[in-house]
């Protein structure tokens, strides 16, 4: 026998093996995303397991949140109008203080040492005008005398023109006495002001009637000059949280809406607030433009300097459809959701929708406005329309 005979029939079993081999290599192969016409008759198709949760309605809210910085509702700094040393000081930092109240006080003997100058220099000058007065009454009864007596010609014209003279220079004598007088009343007012500006109080032109002490400058015994800071006032009640709003969301802000404040420093606890004023330009920097946002602060429970997160609601629907935010899912870029077909065995849908608000976990659907049933949100990955599915039980939370 030939070399070429014995060979054969080892090359017969070898191209039998390998066919053999390739046949079951294909068949070890996923048919994920693969529909022969077998399968369609598989009395048992694969299935996928996924989780769903029907579909809802409700209300739903659009929320914008910012982050921003308390500011005080007013704040104003008290300073001495004239130089001198604080002698005493009434208040501290976080004390309340009422709309009036001496919070501060400089050393004030010189002051009043002014005063009781300026009252003397009144009292004499008081008096020169009593005693221009009497001068002038007396030369006004001799005038009187001496034209009686020219009269009867027993007084001279020389005579009588001195006697007129007389009284007029001390008519003009009371004019010059009465006009030091409110020179010497000036002087007076002027050193009483001064001896005011001794004492600082609080005062403010509106606003509530007490508010708290924010910083202090000075210690007994500092020498200050005339509008050198003492101490800051400020108005806790209300606030003002300042945020940064960028362009997205700046037209959806209005004067007037409602938003609520959270602060870290206050957990659990949610303010109350309103949108106060909104900046007509952008920063040219950050592209964003500065709204302030006011909190009533009934407890002055928040401080000026906290960080809060300010939300504020731009939008709204009622008995809206809602999904899960991890049902939503793309498809060839076109948002969708798998929904379960109630059918044995249970399969899945793929439906295009249209999403709307979204807040936190939950998404609004705007069509179709009758999308119903359950829809998968784990497991899309592996799906395909009309994929058979075995929907997994969650637990009832």
């Amino acid at each position: 026998m030939s070399t070429r005979a014995r060979i054969a029939p080892f090359l017969i079993v070898l191209v039998i093996l390998l066919a053999g081999g390739t046949v079951w290599w294909v068949g070890q192969i996923p048919r994920s995303g693969y529909s022969s016409p077998d399968a369609a008759t598989d009395q048992n198709p694969r299935r996928v397991a996924v989780e769903a949760v029907p579909v809802t309605t409700g209300t739903i809210r659009d929320v914008r949140s910012f982050t921003g910085t308390l500011e005080p509702g007013q704040a104003f700094t008290l300073a001495p109008k004239t130089g001198g040393q604080v002698e005493r000081i009434h208040v501290d930092i976080g004390d309340r203080v009422r709309k009036g109240q001496v919070v501060a006080e400089l050393a004030d003997a010189e002051s009043r040492q002014a005063v009781a100058e300026a009252e003397a220099m009144l009292g004499v000058a008081r008096a020169e005008l009593n005693q221009a007065r009497a001068d002038a009454r007396l030369a006004e009864r001799e005038l009187e005398r001496t034209r009686r007596l020219a009269g009867r010609d027993m007084a001279s014209a020389s005579a009588l023109d001195t006697a007129e003279a007389e009284a007029q220079a001390q008519e003009a004598a009371v004019e010059v006495a009465r006009a030091r007088v409110k020179q010497r009343e000036a002087a007076l007012a002027r050193a009483r002001v001064q001896l005011g500006y001794m004492t600082i109080r609080a005062n403010w032109p509106d606003g509530d009637a007490t508010r708290v002490v924010g910083q202090r400058m000075v210690n007994p015994g500092d020498s200050v000059g005339a509008s050198e800071p003492l101490l800051s006032v400020l108005r806790i009640a209300p606030l003002t949280a300042v945020i940064q709003v960028p362009e997205r969301d700046y037209a959806r802000l209005t004067e007037g809406q409602n938003a609520t404040l959270t602060s870290r420093a206050l957990p659990g606890r949610t303010f109350d607030a309103a949108i106060s004023r909104i900046a007509p330009r952008f920063s040219p920097d950050s592209r964003r433009a500065r709204v302030e946002v006011r909190a009533p602060n009934p407890d002055r429970a928040l401080k000026p300097g906290m960080f809060v997160n300010v939300r504020v609601i731009v939008g709204e629907a009622e008995d809206a459809t809602l999904i899960p935010a991890e049902a939503l899912v793309r498809r060839r870029e076109e948002p969708g959701v798998y929904r379960i077909r109630a059918h044995s065995p249970a399969t899945v849908e793929f439906v295009p929708v249209t999403p709307g608000i979204r807040n936190g976990d939950r998404i609004q659907i705007r069509a179709p406005q009758d999308l119903s049933g359950r829809v998968v949100t784990l497991g899309q990955q592996m799906l395909e329309d009309g994929a058979p599915v075995t929907v997994a039980e969650l637990p009832e939370s």
